[in-house]
């Protein structure tokens, strides 16, 4: 089932280069991001659209910077430190609304 048909994956367009500057550019061109904390968050997190990051065992306070663009959900909401508790309507719930 593909819930976002929309979906850009860059690494399927851009085959000629590679590299972190890849990522950081298609987020001049990008509705919304869905990462989980990681070196790829940190390339996401250009304030040219919104990110959300998806937290296990890290604190989510400590490792986002502070930004109107960065919108958080972290596994502590579920009494968890396992990312996978993380409930997938949540996520679609936040997306839905930052893209309306």
């Amino acid at each position: 089932m593909n819930i976002f048909p929309e979906a850009i994956l860059p690494e399927e367009k851009i085959v000629e280069f590679s590299g972190p500057e890849v990522v950081m550019a298609t987020t001049k061109f990008l509705s919304c991001a869905l990462t989980n904390d990681s070196g790829v968050s940190h390339m996401l997190s250009t304030n040219y659209c919104p990110i959300i990051k998806l937290f296990g065992p890290k604190d989510s306070d400590k490792f986002t910077q502070v930004s109107k663009s960065i919108h958080t959900i972290s596994s502590k909401e579920y009494g968890s430190n396992n990312i996978e508790e993380i409930q997938t309507e949540t996520v679609i719930n936040k997306m839905n609304n930052l893209l309306s």
